[in-house]
């Protein structure tokens, strides 16, 4: 059959306005809210952001539109042109218009998505949406067996809500291992992160697999052989599949270190999103003043390394004598990056320290980058900082303040220590 008659021809054409305008109406009213996160120039934030919204929607097309195409060719009787071409022919190429439109669902929406946040795809975001194309196909292929076994008109609603429902509902259950077979990722997708190949794997193994093992159903051989074969394949993959996901929790396992970073300076090297690299020069240049200021108070401020928080948001990394976490991109856009930075010289045996002594310390050493104030307005949202609190703390570093350097690094010292010495809170 020619391209434009098979796909004048096709269901796919006709429901294809329809489904665009439903997806495209979802997009401009409900996707806003998961588009809102700061995708920090990472490609695929933007992405996960439209798959997991519209991914039931395009699984469902793909299914029910092919068990309609697979149910109508049953009933025009065109298998028995198998001599002439196989069924795995006809089936290809009836198929193509319905993946066609199914990846349209999820390519058109991500591409506004991409330009409206002004992100360029890179790697990580192409991955994740190849991801979602092939599952597209193994769904229509799945509904296209269903409907060439099913020949009842009942039998293309049913497969399009049931697999609509399982995938949307899956992520609702409170076992968490169903969601991880569906392709749909719970949790935001953080900058610099992607599933593990296990994550992908797992959803890709059972659907692929079902899918392959619907297609060997019509291969020239015993009708119990095929049957057989398609069997253990679908136990196989099944179990395979769930021997992947079973331990996992709600957000499934993620790798890191994905995204574009730029870095700057030496000792330390100050590393940020690329997406923020036009600010990496004043944030050098600041924290740098503000480790002179503290080395020069006594303390061992001397990093070899300094890097925004954003590069690691879901498991993040405490900071160490050599290698500092801070959140530079907060700072900046705050104007505490000398406080931010600040705070990481401070080194407790213990967590949490003691609040008293320990917000005695952070204020002190917040007054030598002279960013007092921040640390007040941190505190005023702490339900036990009360007038007096604030008194206390004030007063007790001015007399601190009053002493020489060398007596000030013995009070730091005794005062770090003695917040170890009881149980204490966040400060």
């Amino acid at each position: 059959m020619k391209p434009l008659t098979l796909i004048r021809s096709s269901s796919a054409l006709r429901v294809a306005p329809v489904a665009l305008l439903l997806v495209f109406a979802y997009y401009a009213t409900d996707l806003g809210d998961d588009l809102r996160i700061d995708p920090l120039g990472y490609s695929a934030t933007v992405v996960d952001a439209v798959l997991r919204n519209l991914l039931p929607v395009a699984f469902a097309v793909a299914s029910g539109l092919a068990a309609w195409e697979a149910r109508k060719l049953g009933a025009s009787g065109i298998w028995r042109l198998g001599a002439v071409r196989s069924r795995y022919t006809i089936a290809a190429q009836h198929l193509s218009p319905v993946v066609a439109l199914a990846w349209s669902l999820l390519i058109l929406p991500t591409l506004c998505a991409l330009v409206q946040e002004q992100v360029a795809p890179d790697l990580p975001g192409l991955t994740l949406l190849a991801f979602a194309l092939v599952l597209c196909v193994a769904h229509g292929i799945v509904g296209f067996a269903v409907g060439a076994t099913v020949r009842h008109i009942a039998v293309v609603p049913i497969i399009a809500v049931t697999d609509f429902l399982a995938v949307g509902w899956s992520t609702g259950l409170e076992t968490p291992w169903p969601r991880h077979l569906t392709g749909l990722f719970a949790g935001k997708m953080m900058f610099g992160e992607l599933p593990t190949a296990a994550a992908l794997a797992a959803p890709l193994l059972l659907a692929v697999g079902s899918a392959v093992a619907m297609a060997l159903l019509w291969a020239p051989v015993s009708r119990r052989l095929r049957g057989a074969v398609a069997g253990a394949l679908v136990v196989s993959c099944a179990f395979g599949s769930f021997s992947l996901v079973s331990d996992w929790s709600y957000i499934g396992p993620r790798s890191t270190g994905h995204g574009a970073i730029a870095c700057a300076g030496q000792s330390p090297r100050i590393c940020l999103p690329e997406a923020r690299a036009e600010h990496i020069s004043a944030l050098t240049e600041e924290a740098e003043a503000t480790l002179e200021s503290l080395r020069r108070a006594g303390l061992p401020a001397e990093p070899t390394s300094i890097k925004d928080t954003s590069l690691n948001l879901r498991y993040p990394e405490p900071s160490t004598k050599d290698d500092w976490t801070v959140p530079l991109g907060v700072g900046e856009a705050t104007g505490t990056v000398r406080y931010q930075v600040a705070r990481e010289v401070v080194r407790f045996e213990c967590a949490p320290p003691a609040t008293g002594p320990a917000r005695l310390v952070y204020y002190w050493v917040s007054s030598k980058v002279g960013q007092t104030d921040t640390y007040l307005r941190r505190l005023s949202s702490e339900p036990d900082f009360t007038p007096q609190e604030r008194s206390r703390i004030q007063d007790g570093v001015a007399k601190v303040l009053r002493l020489s350097e060398a007596q000030q690094m013995d009070w730091y010292e005794t005062t770090v220590a003695e917040a170890c010495q009881e149980d204490g809170s966040t400060t």
